[in-house]
């Protein structure tokens, strides 16, 4: 079911205040990750292997009964070409029940054309459209956030508006969140090249097969990583917990590795898919699309400084998600 929000959805009073313990955690953190001897005296107290503890009986625990149901979210700002429509395509057509698996996708401040044009891909995917109508400058943070916060099911898998999953990869997360609760699933990036655009501009016109396989054999593995955090499925509560992604970050770069540092210091472990069926392209595009040339390598710099100084866990205020 697709539905338009004419502007940022309201807020319901639901995460906007971190459990006391993640508080309690997150000041440990502040207090003595900055330095190498209170870094080594985290280690000495043990204090990731209380997180987990908790994170076992107050996460996870109480939500075993629950349906394993994942939603996908995906933000986009005039984006309106093949790609989202491809991206939503390799969704609808994973081996994972149907009826488990939600799509949603958050428009950041689109044109009014380009976000028709979104909202029309959306319905015909059968993914849930909500749009920001009066975003400012371009923040994947505070886009995705407002998914985030509202996002409902079990699991939730982070991704983006030129990702193509093969049809096994929701089922290998899954499986591997089923094995170790307490992980942040990850996966190779895999960027396709820039010969590659015109025949994914053509199967998206034309609603050829999707040859993920095929087109997997001219890929490469992004910095030669065995994962990549940007692409990154674990517990939706784990997310609320720490207010999702730090909305600070504008423009391009550290959001992503910034949000793994934090759940790692909540206690998760990263895991890395490594079943050769469970993996995703990258649709190539040029770098930087979109973004404005003017600020943008000063933003660059920024994120950066803030993801080499900042080590605290929980971000952002008690109106996070709101995408302002």
């Amino acid at each position: 079911m697709s539905h338009a929000a004419s502007a940022a959805p309201e807020l319901s009073g639901a995460h906007a205040h971190p459990p006391p313990a993640v508080t309690l955690l997150c000041a440990v953190h502040r207090l003595l990750g900055r330095r190498r001897r209170g870094r080594a005296l985290l280690e000495a107290l043990r204090l990731r292997r209380l997180a987990r503890y908790w994170l076992r009986a107050a996460v996870v625990a109480p939500q075993r009964r629950r349906p394993d149901d994942v939603t996908v979210l995906i933000g986009v700002r005039d984006r309106t070409d093949h790609r989202l429509g491809l991206a939503l395509r390799s969704i609808r057509e994973q081996e994972y029940p149907a009826a488990l698996l939600h799509a949603l996708v958050v428009d950041y401040g689109s044109e009014p054309a380009a976000a028709g044009r979104t909202a029309e891909v959306c319905r015909d995917y059968q993914a849930t459209y909500v749009r920001v109508e009066t975003a400012g400058v371009w923040s994947r943070s505070r886009c995705l956030n407002v998914g985030v916060r509202r996002a409902a099911t079990k699991f939730l898998l982070t991704s983006d508006v030129d990702i193509l999953f093969a049809p096994a990869y929701v089922a290998e997360a899954v499986r591997a969140l089923r094995e170790s609760p307490l992980s942040v699933v990850c996966s190779r990036m895999l960027d396709l090249p820039e010969d590659t655009a015109d025949e994914l501009r053509r199967t998206g016109e034309c609603g050829a097969p999707l040859r993920l396989h095929e087109w997997k054999r001219a890929s490469t593995p992004r910095y030669g990583w065995r994962s990549h955090p940007s692409i990154a499925m674990t517990y939706t509560a784990f997310h609320q917990a720490i207010r999702g992604y730090d909305e600070f970050y504008e423009l391009w770069g550290a959001e992503d590795v910034d949000l793994l540092r934090r759940l790692t210091k909540l206690g998760l472990e990263r895991r890395a898919l490594t079943s050769e069926a469970a993996f995703y392209l990258h649709q190539w595009h040029p770098k930087y699309e979109n973004l404005p040339v003017e600020g943008r390598e000063r933003a660059v710099r920024r994120n950066e400084e803030r993801w080499r100084r900042l080590q605290t866990i929980v971000r952002n205020d008690a109106s996070w998600g709101a995408g302002r």
